[in-house]
């Protein structure tokens, strides 16, 4: 574990300064992708969440002396490892809990596609977790672009509400618990353009990416699971499942 400083008024600059960062964020509207110049939003969406996220993060950790916290989990969150791993369960063993949550998530994905296809080829409405449909590519040019989306989105939220957040709201508030529920509370909020049904999403998924991440110790892994939860709902997915639509009858246009 690392070394944690006592409660100091720089922990409170610090989380002042990463709350700014969030509002800066979410106040620009980020992460919505709009109807007209999809590219410039997505260019948009690349400059402010790595900003706003990842160098504000980067920078309060530096200031406060943990950037050690990048390699294992500080010890303001001590009181919630075991917790986690109790949670995660495979009896603390790292790799065989790692190897679930990658055999699950490909099992998983490929339900979901083999879902998607079905659903497709009868032409029904395709199942989404929120209001996404606006990020989903809509030219192969675009392909690029969300999967760049994703992969930033996976490090870059993970070093910020895994980790930055948690930790100087943890500090100040002289709480883990609390700390970590603020963060999952905000990630969820950031999320509000996909709406309730997305933010309730974003709530799950950030507990239990929260939980990975305290019961692994290792943040990288937390992100690599991230990044891959985007890809597969914003690249994957759109890309071997086309929309279905019946043939019209006769003279309708």
């Amino acid at each position: 574990m690392t070394g944690a400083l006592p409660f100091a008024p720089l922990d409170a600059l610090l989380l002042a300064a990463l709350a700014a960062a969030y509002l800066w964020y979410v106040r620009g509207d980020g992460g919505g992708i709009g109807r007209d110049d999809r590219i410039g939003r997505y260019r948009r969406w690349m400059r402010r969440a790595p900003l706003a996220f990842g160098a504000s993060a980067l920078a309060a950790l530096l200031l406060a002396g943990q950037l050690s916290a990048l390699a294992s989990p500080p010890v303001a969150f001590d009181p919630l490892i075991e917790p986690a791993r109790t949670l995660a369960g495979f009896g603390g063993d790292i790799l065989h809990l790692k190897l679930a949550v990658l055999a699950g998530f490909g099992g998983g994905s490929l339900a979901g596609l083999l879902i998607a296809w079905w659903r497709a080829r009868r032409g029904k409405r395709q199942l989404m977790a929120g209001k996404i449909a606006a990020l989903l590519p809509r030219t192969p040019g675009e392909i690029g672009w969300t999967a760049a989306l994703g992969i930033v989105a996976g490090i870059v939220e993970e070093l910020f509400f895994r980790l930055a957040l948690p930790l100087f709201a943890a500090r100040v508030s002289g709480s883990a618990e609390v700390g970590m529920a603020l963060a999952i509370a905000l990630f969820a909020y950031a999320h509000r353009y996909q709406g309730w049904v997305g933010m309730a999403m974003s709530t799950l998924v950030g507990a239990l990416l929260a939980i990975l991440y305290l019961a692994t110790g290792q943040l990288w892994f937390a992100m690599t699971v991230h990044a891959l939860l985007n890809l597969n709902a914003l690249v994957i997915r759109p890309l071997f499942v086309r929309p279905h639509r019946p043939t019209p009858p006769p003279g309708h246009p």
